[in-house]
């Protein structure tokens, strides 16, 4: 079916991570799956701190080195379904696991069937808002264009990506021993080049740090060690090249469009 091959980009940030014991609190609080008979508010919000936290984490974790690492950073629904479908033993045995620290005379009445479909449903919640957050960032990084002289001056460049990123423009570049990321609305390459060969070919853009370039056109905020994609990807900004980064980047505001 044509939904299952919808694809999204995971991205691993620090802000998702710390924001699933938050999430966990939440959970406590309200009490799902019966818990808020047999436990009481502070073991529901451990118990679900936990749960989360660890699950949340490791499904983070999972999706983004598998989108990386065989999807080019840009996998299909279908993909992160049967991860979250392999997660679900392990996910049902931390819940357990939780369970018999936090409320030992609770987890005698759970059976293992009730774990499973109550660590599934709660996966693929989180699931869903992953792909909304996802959706998100690529729909407002495909508002980002390829600019015609970029096309004409790096035609080789763009040879070196897979086919179906060829026609995307570039928003970024990031080193990797001796591989560069390349990355686009769509996912991300990895290609055999170095970053000066790559930088020499775009002119467009800035080289914010030893290892991370950025397109022009594809910044969304500038901070005094970060700077934000329109993607939602965040890339350090060398504190020698600052004061250089905000010439150039006043430069491109009085630029004629």
């Amino acid at each position: 079916m044509s939904f299952l091959t919808e694809r999204s980009a995971p991205l691993l940030r620090w802000q998702s991570l710390l924001s699933l014991p938050v999430a966990g609190i939440i959970i406590g609080l309200i009490g799902p799956f019966g818990s808020y008979v047999g436990m009481t508010v502070l073991e529901r919000i451990g118990h679900f701190v936990l749960c989360v936290t660890l699950i949340g984490g490791c499904s983070l974790i999972v999706s983004y080195d598998i989108a990386r690492r065989f999807f080019q950073g840009y996998w299909p629904l279908w993909a992160g379904l049967c991860v979250d479908l392999a997660l679900v033993l392990p996910g049902a045995a931390v819940v357990y696991g939780s369970l018999s620290l936090f409320a030992p005379d609770v987890v005698a009445n759970v059976g293992p069937a009730s774990l499973i479909w109550q660590n599934l449903l709660m996966t693929l919640i989180f699931r869903v808002i992953s792909l909304a957050l996802s959706w998100q960032r690529i729909r407002e990084g495909g508002h980002v264009e390829t600019k015609p002289e970029v096309a004409e001056e790096a035609p080789a460049f763009h040879a070196r990506l897979p086919r179906g990123l060829r026609s995307q423009p570039i928003l970024a570049l990031s080193s990797e021993d001796h591989y560069l990321r390349v990355h686009t609305p769509k996912g991300e390459a990895l290609i055999l080049m170095t970053m000066a060969e790559a930088v020499a070919m775009l002119p467009h853009g800035f080289q914010i740090h030893r290892s991370h370039w950025v397109a022009d056109t594809a910044i969304k905020e500038a901070r005094s060690d970060k700077v934000e994609l329109v993607t939602g990807l965040s890339l350090p900004l060398s504190r020698h090249r600052r004061k250089a980064f905000d010439e150039w980047l006043d430069a491109l505001a009085v630029r004629p469009a």
